[in-house]
């Protein structure tokens, strides 16, 4: 993550700044396994051994292998991976956004204006942005002078500092 003075992005390194625990990643592979077992299982119900082909339970079998073959695909497609927040700080404006997507799939997560966030931590190279309520928006590595004297100007003005 980088601040710049104008508008330009710099991908983050994690999803948001929050401790990594590991439990996104149990949750995801928890929901691909779901939906891989639901989605086996609806192709179970024709290949197993002794089953039934008469016209009535073949019925209810299509019904369903369709609902469980549906459900699998949801459940698969809801433990993907959610791409990584973008985080924007726009010193023109006095603002700070997160942004999502790449793109014209971009959406904007937050928007927090420099006078509403809480107080800034400078510790070296390293900013964190804190809202009002205490919670950490973004943690941004500054590596160009030029750009840390710019943030660090805005956030004075707006008395972060």
């Amino acid at each position: 993550m980088t601040a710049l003075p104008d508008i330009h992005a710099a991908p983050s390194p994690a999803d948001s700044p929050r401790t990594v625990d590991g439990s996104r990643w149990l949750k995801r592979s928890a929901q691909r396994l779901g939906g891989a077992a639901l989605m086996t299982a609806a192709a179970g119900l024709w290949v197993q051994p002794g089953a039934s082909w008469d016209a009535d339970v073949m019925l209810i079998k299509l019904g369903l292998s369709l609902t469980l073959g549906l459900a699998g695909l949801a459940v698969l497609q809801a433990g993907r991976a959610v791409p990584p927040v973008e985080v924007e700080i726009d010193t023109i404006r006095r603002e700070v956004r997160l942004m999502r997507g790449k793109g014209r799939a971009r959406q904007l997560v937050t928007r927090t204006a420099l006078a509403e966030l809480g107080p800034a931590e400078v510790q070296g190279n390293m900013v964190r942005l804190w809202s009002g309520d205490g919670a950490l928006i973004a943690e941004v590595a500054l590596t160009d002078p030029a750009i840390r004297r710019s943030l660090t100007g805005a956030l004075r003005d707006a008395g972060k500092l």
